[in-house]
């Protein structure tokens, strides 16, 4: 990818936190948080937002900003989740998702928004899997020709 990703966070729990606290530590041009989507905005956090990351409770921060063409989900739960990584995928935003209970539950219907996205948006769900053993991508990418029946 040579477009720097420029992520919108939705959940700053623990997961939401450590993205945070991950990706300012690399401190790299090839990805930086712009905003960070939270219930609620007034409640102390137990992490540190860099310098220059918006912290709010609008989801519209995210999904209607154009600068930003990632988006991190790891709120959690099947509703408001859904909504987002759709919203985000129609809107031609790349998405990464840690929520095992979404990927679960509505995988079909996200796979299919993710094949439909506009300007080749990528889905992104390893985190949500195999205690975020990076397993899919092996899988999609290193055999290919092969017919795995069961990873054990």
């Amino acid at each position: 990818m040579s477009t720097p990703l420029r992520i919108g966070l939705v959940g700053g729990g623990v997961v939401g936190g450590g993205v945070v606290e991950l990706i300012s530590r690399i401190s790299s041009p090839l990805a930086t948080v712009q905003t960070v989507v939270v219930r609620d905005a007034s409640k102390p956090r137990d992490f540190a937002l860099p310098k220059g990351v918006t912290l709010t409770s609008d989801m519209k921060a995210v999904l209607e900003d154009d600068s930003i063409n990632c988006v991190v989900e790891v709120m959690g739960g099947c509703g408001v989740a859904k909504d987002v990584v759709l919203q985000s995928l129609a809107r031609g935003k790349h998405v990464v998702t840690a929520n095992k209970a979404l990927v679960a539950t509505h995988m079909p219907e996200i796979e299919a928004a993710a094949r439909a996205a506009p300007g080749g948006a990528k889905l992104a769900f390893e985190a949500a899997v195999c205690g975020a053993i990076p397993i899919i991508n092996t899988l999609q990418t290193c055999y290919v020709g092969d017919v795995v029946t069961s990873v054990q």
